[in-house]
């Protein structure tokens, strides 16, 4: 059996980017393709299928981005946003301090708070994608953000970042309502026997 974490399409294992999935789609056009994959967040996988198709209205066969990476570990690639500072640029852009977290930059992933320094600073001046995870709506969002060092405080976005254990993604409050709700539902049943 192979292991939870590694994707999968029409059972073939899918652990380095050979092209054998582009592939794949382009020759599946107007067929079916059985699909495993994995969500970084939930740590579970489930069974999809996905059908190629030229006619969907839009460019490209699946009406997606698909980008071949590898798992590492969310701490990795998770800025948790503490304090944002009256008229910076995280403000503007609407980022929610101690709620929001920052899960990658346009098409890419960093490597951790010095290496999003980097890419933010190379920015400056220029409009930045944001993946943004929000504990309150527990839902991923696109942020556009404006780096900039004019906006009267210190660094170029106006919001501190915290890494680390501390800072990872809470646990999903949906997910632990249903299973409070199931729990109770148990203990209510168990008291009316």
């Amino acid at each position: 059996a192979l292991p939870a974490r590694h994707a999968r399409a029409a059972g073939i294992r899918l652990d380095s980017d050979d092209g054998v999935f582009v592939k794949m789609i382009g020759d599946s056009v107007g067929g079916e393709i059985p699909c495993t994959v994995f969500n970084t967040q939930t740590l579970r996988t489930r069974e999809t299928v996905i059908r190629p198709t030229a006619n969907w209205g839009g460019a490209g066969l699946l009406g997606v981005t698909i980008r071949f990476d590898v798992a590492r570990p969310l701490e990795k690639h998770t800025l948790h946003v503490l304090d944002v500072y009256p008229s910076s640029p995280a403000s503007a852009a609407g980022l929610d301090a101690f709620n929001d977290y920052i899960l990658g930059v346009g098409d890419l992933l960093y490597d951790g708070p010095d290496e999003f320094g980097e890419i933010v600073a190379y920015n400056c001046g220029r409009p930045v994608r944001l993946y943004v995870y929000s504990s309150r709506t527990e839902a991923v969002r696109e942020v556009t953000i404006t780096p900039s060092k004019d906006w009267g405080g210190e660094g170029c976005l106006g919001c501190g970042v915290g890494c680390g254990y501390l800072h990872s993604l809470p646990r999903r409050r949906t997910k632990l309502a249903a299973a409070a709700t199931r729990t109770s539902a148990a203990a209510a049943a168990a008291l009316r026997l």
